[in-house]
């Protein structure tokens, strides 16, 4: 059944979704909360920007709207991620490169770095803050779970609190976190002196 009353009976009363179209509303629901949280974030973004696990460039694209951003450099170890971000989020202000972070080094200065429902799917903890010091990125926004994921998610293998992230950058002092929507926290991290 396609629609989302049955027997004529009245939407408003009873809502009939077949196991389909439960699975589809979703997954939509599950995309634009992502999507909502660049569009939260991009209101920070300012200078060169990394977007770290940049997936396929939506992201990156959005963060490079903000008239502060100079440009936003996306990183994925995905080729076939990195090729759908060049072909349809490329513009003179965004970058996309198909990249290891372990060991990528910058060419240029970059102001920040956004990780965005990444570290949570790193099993080595130290790939991020390594990542900042290798390319001398003194302000970092992070964004992760605020709630258990990793018994449903596969993909992910931590769950963490502010302190665990505090703790894992520990050249870093947070200036400023909170929580949306019981659903994510975001940290706002500058190198200590």
């Amino acid at each position: 059944m396609s629609s989302l009353s049955k027997n004529n009976k009245i939407a408003d009363q009873h809502i009939y979704l077949d196991k389909n179209q439960l699975l589809e509303i979703e997954q939509k629901i599950r995309i634009q909360r992502h999507v909502e949280r660049y569009a939260l974030l991009r209101q920070f973004a300012k200078g060169v920007v990394c977007d770290a696990a940049c997936g396929c460039g939506y992201g990156s694209y959005l963060l490079s709207t903000n008239p502060d951003v100079i440009s936003v450099i996306g990183l994925d170890a995905n080729s076939d991620i990195i090729d759908f971000a060049n072909k349809e989020y490329r513009s003179n202000k965004t970058q996309f490169s198909n990249v290891n972070i372990n060991e990528w080094i910058t060419d240029q200065k970059i102001d920040m770095l956004f990780s965005v429902e990444t570290i949570e799917h790193i099993e080595d903890q130290d790939i991020l803050p390594n990542f900042c010091d290798r390319n001398n990125i003194n302000h970092v926004i992070l964004t992760y779970p605020s709630k258990k994921t990793t018994h449903y998610n596969q993909y992910h293998l931590y769950d963490f609190k502010l302190q665990d992230i505090l703790n894992i950058f520990h050249k870093f002092t947070c200036y400023r976190h909170f929580n949306w929507e019981y659903e994510f926290d975001v940290v706002f991290l500058i190198r200590n002196p």
